[in-house]
């Protein structure tokens, strides 16, 4: 049995069509889908998760988990879970969390602040990098525009940045957004988990 470091986890929000996405996701081992088919250039496919109800086309009955019963969470949770029992430790990228609807967009990024390990969100405009409470290093180029976003209260430093965030208390989602990379390093210190956000510098 192939051993995985990567999985994919692909929910129903905007397909994946970005070069870097697309890049990202096919550099992962497996994936898988929330509901959905996967996307063109995916890896291989592990697991459909999901009520299954807006799933069509032909998939192998042994690749398709139908969660009906389970409707106190939605399938990006569902998918988590899965991938977390079948395939624990196994690093986690997630694609297609964003776009549609925005209630989708912020429940999808909150639930995934919650994940057991630091991982990265893929999007059509950029990347989101999640980070673990304590300090890290995060490789960037000088100029990226950055954002640093907690769904619960705490306080950051960050060096590197041409703004200034030092022992910053985030009392609210906007309240460490739109800095600059002033070095081609960061040094983040967090409490809680941390999004740290980069828009992609090439068009898709």
């Amino acid at each position: 049995m192939t051993t995985l470091k990567t999985i994919a986890i692909i929910a129903n929000g905007d397909t994946p069509r970005h070069p870097q996405v697309l890049s990202a996701l096919a550099h992962c081992d497996g994936c898988v889908c929330c509901d959905r088919l996967p996307p063109e250039g995916a890896p291989p496919l592990l697991q459909v998760v999901g009520d299954l109800d807006s799933v069509t086309g032909d998939i192998a009955p042994n690749l398709l988990t139908d969660l009906h019963e389970d409707q106190e969470t939605n399938d990006l949770t569902k998918a988590m879970r899965w991938a977390d029992a079948n395939h624990p430790g196994v690093a986690i990228h997630y694609f297609a969390v964003t776009g549609k609807r925005e209630d989708h967009t912020l429940a999808n990024l909150a639930l995934i602040t919650e994940a057991k390990c630091a991982t990265c969100i893929f999007t059509e405009s950029g990347r989101f990098d999640l980070l673990t409470a304590g300090s890290h290093t995060l490789a960037v180029e000088i100029g990226e525009p950055v954002s640093f976003l907690s769904f619960v209260q705490q306080t950051i430093t960050v060096r590197g940045v041409v703004w200034p965030v030092e022992q910053l208390r985030l009392t609210s989602l906007w309240r460490a957004t739109l800095n600059k990379t002033a070095a081609t390093t960061l040094g983040i210190t967090c409490e809680s988990p941390l999004l740290v956000y980069r828009p992609w510098r090439i068009a898709p």
